[in-house]
Parts: structure tokens; C-alpha cells; sequence
């Protein structure tokens, strides 16, 4: 009976800290979400976008919004080490914040641009780099 009884907590445990991990989960996918980091990745993908054909671009973007569940996933598991449940809480209620919604309607605009002035310095860069390898 003893057995039994220990059996049962220990499933209820697991019970327990599975049903928190997948409110953790969908919470870190939230935030990702109201934080203006689909915004980023949407960022991420325009330059790429301008590179494809103009008949082949709505099939391009209907691709990348497939993938965007998979990716906002692999970000909160790599969220899921570094915060807590309750950093994330709180991490949620300040981009509710009006400074919060400054942030994410001005993050993707400064990601583009520095994507921009990255090309640049991507070729000095280059430049250097090829210096010390030769």
C-alpha cells in the first residue's frame, strides 16, 4: 500500500510539473509575441523578400509564416533556461506598458536599419579579414 501511495505522488508530481512547464511554454511565446520580436523576425526576412521575385514572394512570406510556430517554440525553450516562469510574468507586463509598446513599435525600425549599416561594415570587415588570412 506504502508503494502505492508513493507511486501515485510521484505521477501526480510529474503531472504537476508537466501542466506547469506547458503554461510556462505558452506564456514565453506570449511574451515573445508582445515583446516585438515577430516584429523582428519579420524584419529579419524583408531584405531577404526584396531578393526574390516579385510572382514568387506571397509564396515565400505563406512559407515563412508556417515556420514562425517552430520558431517562436525553439525561442522559449531557449527562453525557458535563462528565465523563470515569473520573470516572464513581469517581463509581460512591462511590454504591456506604454514604454513596453514604445519598444516594440521602434525595434523592428532600428533592426532594419542597423541591418542596413551592418552591410556596410560587413565589408570592411571583410576588407580586414582578409588581410590576416592571407
Amino acid at each position: 500500500m506504502r508503494k502505492l501511495v508513493i507511486a501515485a505522488t510521484m505521477l501526480f508530481a510529474v503531472q504537476f510539473a508537466s501542466a506547469q512547464s506547458v503554461d510556462f511554454k505558452k506564456d514565453v511565446i506570449e511574451m515573445v509575441k508582445i515583446s516585438g520580436s515577430a516584429a523582428n523576425y519579420t524584419a529579419f526576412f524583408e531584405p531577404i523578400m526584396e531578393q526574390i521575385s516579385e510572382d514568387k514572394r506571397a509564396d515565400f512570406k505563406k512559407d515563412i509564416e508556417a515556420l514562425m510556430p517552430s520558431i517562436y517554440e525553439k525561442t522559449a525553450e531557449v527562453m525557458m533556461k535563462y528565465y523563470t516562469h515569473d520573470d516572464v510574468k513581469k517581463m509581460m507586463e512591462f511590454y504591456k506598458s506604454p514604454i513596453g509598446q514604445k519598444i516594440q513599435e521602434s525595434t523592428p525600425k532600428i533592426l532594419k536599419d542597423q541591418m542596413s549599416d551592418m552591410q556596410d561594415l560587413q565589408l570592411q570587415i571583410q576588407g580586414i579579414l582578409m588581410k590576416y588570412m592571407q
